[in-house]
C-alpha cells in the first residue's frame, strides 16, 4: 500500500512586528525558514501563501505536504524555533490536517474505517 499523503494548513496572523519589516527582510526570513525545512526534512514540502486580502482572521497560510507525520511534526517544531515564527512575527491561529480524497476510502470500505 502506498504511503498516505497528508496536507496540513497552518493559518497565521502577521504581527505588527512582521509588517514593520522592510520587504527584503521579510523575504530573507521566509526564504531562510523554507530552506531550512526543505534541506532538513526530505518528505515534507512547504509553501507560503499570502491571504490577507481575502480573509479577515488569518493573513497567511503555510501549506504542508507529507507522507510522514512524525517528520512533519519535527519540521513544524523546527519552524516554530526558527526566527520566522519564534520572534513573534506571526501567531499560529490553527492547523488543519487533511487527507486528500479520504472520502473515497470511506465509501470503499462501507464506512468501517470510521466505526
Amino acid at each position: 500500500m502506498p504511503a498516505r499523503p497528508y496536507t496540513l494548513f497552518m493559518l497565521l496572523k502577521a504581527s505588527a512586528r512582521w509588517l514593520a519589516l522592510e520587504a527584503e527582510e521579510r523575504h530573507a526570513l521566509a526564504d531562510d525558514a523554507m530552506a531550512e525545512i526543505y534541506n532538513r526534512f526530505p518528505s515534507v514540502r512547504l509553501r507560503f501563501f499570502n491571504a490577507g486580502a481575502f480573509h479577515g482572521r488569518c493573513s497567511d497560510v503555510l501549506v504542508w505536504h507529507t507522507t510522514d507525520l512524525p517528520e512533519y511534526r519535527a519540521a513544524a517544531d523546527t519552524l516554530r524555533a526558527n526566527p520566522f515564527l519564534s520572534e513573534q512575527h506571526f501567531d499560529v491561529l490553527d492547523v488543519i490536517p487533511s487527507v486528500p480524497d479520504d472520502w473515497r476510502e470511506y465509501e470503499w470500505d462501507g464506512g468501517q474505517a470510521w466505526a
